[in-house]
């Protein structure tokens, strides 16, 4: 019986499947990983985002029913004033928070209606950082009164080379963004040097 010529090197590595999962899951696991990172990133912007939106709902209860502006009626500075309020929306009594309280930035001003309230923006698109005015801005909410109030606040990205989102700073971490438009309550200020200023 006559032999048969032995395949060459290259046409047995070609026919030999050994090892081809192995292969196959090397291409997928890197697009596969991910993927599974931009939805834990994503995830975690989403209830990052809703827990600062809450946060800055129960802040604005206090200034919209008074009590804040009577409670703040002895400071006039507004970086003081601003740092109480923000201790209402993230202090003992907000519960857990998935952002860094220290990092939060809060300005407060009227608006004549509400068509003409413009939030505040945070961010300077050109040095993606902090705009230089932002965070400083209070102006006592009267009776009556539109009151727009925007908080912003820096978090960590966990995997910074997914850039999911377009409000990044310049150093990769991303910013949540909560505005509050709102017109006070008609609060009794007789008695109090509440708005006096």
């Amino acid at each position: 019986m006559p032999r048969r010529p032995r395949p060459s090197l290259s046409r047995a590595f070609c026919r030999d499947t050994d090892g081809a999962m192995a292969v196959e899951f090397a291409l997928i696991a890197v697009p596969f990983l991910g993927l599974c990172a931009a939805i834990l990133q994503t995830g975690f912007m989403i209830w990052a985002q809703q827990n600062f939106d809450r946060a800055l709902e129960r802040a604005t209860r206090n200034l919209l029913t008074g009590q804040f502006q009577i409670a703040t009626a002895g400071d006039s500075d507004p970086a003081v004033i601003l740092r109480k309020l923000r201790l209402k929306m993230c202090g003992p009594d907000a519960g857990m928070t998935l952002f860094d309280c220290d990092s939060v930035k809060l300005d407060v001003t009227s608006a004549n209606s509400f068509s003409g309230s413009t939030p505040t923006q945070p961010i300077d698109p050109r040095t993606k950082s902090w705009s230089p005015n932002f965070g400083s801005a209070y102006t006592c909410p009267r009776p009556g009164a539109i009151v727009v109030v925007t908080a912003a606040a820096k978090v960590p990205t966990f995997f910074g080379l997914l850039g999911v989102d377009l409000r990044a700073f310049s150093d990769g971490s991303q910013m949540l963004f909560s505005t509050s438009v709102f017109r006070t309550e008609p609060y009794e200020t007789a008695g109090t040097m509440a708005c006096t200023a």
